[in-house]
């Protein structure tokens, strides 16, 4: 994409406070001043759109992002009217403003990332969630090791799981920001990022980054020095890790995965047991569960962002979700065979964290904006002729 040369000064603007977001929101998780930041360069890009004939076109020129957009649109508008059968059918002009701010953040996502700011919004986004890890690191550290919480304090999320998704995000943006640049101080901020993810305990964002860069390792590239480095350095982690304190507490949470998984299976079993009743459009988008399990636990969210679109839209709304998701992997597999593997990382890390996470994602910017929406908008962005491979 590119702009016209006579295009008005707020696409400046727009961008300025978009970079500005982007960096402060991956620190301070859902708070007014900074979704302030998201409001100002909507309203300026809606205004670059009207003046800029060139910028309006190119989201009609690239198949890729007009088929994305046009996807997404039909999914986020069929939530909105599921709010037509719920108890709070005026909750949908809620749904569909939160709608138009995710449509108006991916349109700003994709223009930055076609633009000659790429990288600049990789390094502030990196820069915000090494800041964000850093002040966990520093303030949260037992809180999180003992009772696995974050603080009142803490500007990021709540949920330690999501918190060690954002770092997960950071780190595969390291890596790419890594190689188009060749700047390796980027690089630093990836022990801070993980050292954050094992502190949290979540097996799910863990398994599934190193899932994500495995699956897209260029095997075919490999050396044996590549193998033999990647040895040395995974038997150095680890032996760091077993025996920390940390290391001993992540072995323990994967030593309870297998009675964890059946915590999982019976929401699950629950959550489909409520959709038989209401198989095709679901129980609305404000629905959530409402029982307590075997264990004594209290459930109100499904443990799947699958799960949950399912639930709160029946057959037809997981298959809007599944479809959007389709076409974005079908696009994906395009930038991984053109070298972009990162980025189909990135987009594998979501799938495989929402697995076993979340409820939904339609909503004020929060951490499911970078975990869902950004890799979404990543997906769909126009290919790029990478500086480097």
């Amino acid at each position: 994409m590119h702009y016209s040369s006579n295009a008005f000064h707020p696409k400046k603007l727009y961008v300025l406070f978009f970079l500005l977001f982007s960096f402060f929101s991956a620190i301070f998780c859902g708070f007014t001043r900074v979704n302030n930041l998201f409001h100002l360069s909507a309203i300026l890009f809606i205004i670059t759109l009207y003046l800029d004939k060139d910028l309006r076109m190119s989201f009609f020129r690239h198949r890729e992002t007009r088929w994305g957009l046009a996807l997404i649109g039909a999914m986020l508008l069929y939530f909105a009217c599921s709010n037509l059968w719920t108890d709070d059918p005026g909750n949908i002009e809620s749904t569909l403003t939160h709608s138009i701010y995710l449509l108006l953040y991916l349109g700003m996502l994709i223009t930055v990332l076609s633009g000659p700011q790429r990288n600049l919004l990789l390094i502030s986004i990196v820069m915000g969630l090494t800041i964000l890890c850093l002040y966990t690191l520093c303030f949260d550290y037992q809180d999180i090791l003992i009772n696995r919480a974050v603080s009142k304090n803490n500007p990021g999320p709540e949920n330690v799981i999501d918190l060690a998704g954002l770092a997960g995000i950071g780190v595969i943006l390291s890596l790419i920001a890594f190689r188009e640049k060749k700047n390796a101080t980027i690089l630093i901020a990836i022990p801070i990022l993980f050292g954050t993810m094992l502190l949290t305990q979540s097996r799910g964002p863990v398994l599934s980054l190193l899932i994500a860069l495995l699956i897209t390792l260029p095997f075919k590239q490999l050396k044996l020095k590549h193998l033999a480095c990647f040895v040395i350095a995974l038997a150095i982690v680890a032996a760091a890790v077993l025996i920390s304190p940390i290391g001993h507490l992540f072995l323990t949470r994967f030593e309870e995965m297998y009675v964890q998984s059946f915590l999982r299976l019976s929401i699950w079993r629950h959550t489909f047991e409520l959709v038989s009743q209401a198989p095709y459009f679901g129980y609305g988008f404000n629905y959530e569960l409402d029982f307590t399990n075997y264990s004594g636990e209290h459930i109100r969210t499904t443990h799947s962002l699958y799960w949950g679109a399912l639930l709160k839209g029946g057959i037809v709304g997981l298959g809007l979700l599944l479809a959007v998701l389709s076409y974005c992997g079908s696009l994906v597999v395009r930038h991984m065979r053109s070298g972009m593997r990162l980025e189909a990382a990135l987009f594998i890390f979501m799938l495989l964290f929402y697995s076993s996470q979340g409820m939904f994602m339609i909503g004020n910017p929060a951490e499911f904006w970078y975990l869902f929406w950004f890799t979404l908008g990543v997906a769909i962005t126009p290919k790029l002729k990478l500086q480097t491979c």
